[in-house]
This record gives structure tokens, sequence and C-alpha cells, in this order.
């Protein structure tokens, strides 16, 4: 009979790993899942910059000639 209680007790230690090792990968699928949007979210945020940082340069060319441009009123 203790063999038997033995062998009770060792499944329901196996059956609480897998329940643990299915919640934790259910969480680290879930979390590379959030990894792979934050990518995409990422690689969004560096285009939107690529293009605020040309047309700052634009601006800043502009204003260049405007102030060459009064400037030369001046004198």
């Amino acid at each position: 009979m203790d063999i038997f209680a033995a062998l009770e007790e060792r499944v329901e230690k196996l059956i609480t790993a897998l329940t643990e090792l299915k919640a934790r990968v259910a969480d680290l699928e879930e979390e590379n899942r959030k990894l792979k949007q934050g990518g995409e979210a990422s690689d969004e945020l560096g285009g939107r910059i690529q293009e605020l940082e040309t047309e700052r340069a634009e601006v800043r060319a502009r204003v260049e000639r405007l102030l060459k441009t009064v400037s030369d009123l001046e004198l």
C-alpha cells in the first residue's frame, strides 16, 4: 500500500510541475509577443524620428537663408 501512496505522490508532483511549466511557457510566449510588438513600434518610431530630423534640417536651411537675407538688407 505504501508503494501506491508514494507513486500517487510522485504523480501529483509531476502534475504540479507540468502545470507550473505550462504557465511559465505561456508567460514567456506573451512576453515574446510583447517584445516583438515593441520591435515594430521601435521601427515605427525610428522612421518618424528620421522624418523629423529631415524636416528640422529643411527648416534650419530656410531660417539660415532668411537670416542671410535680413543681414544683407541691413547693409
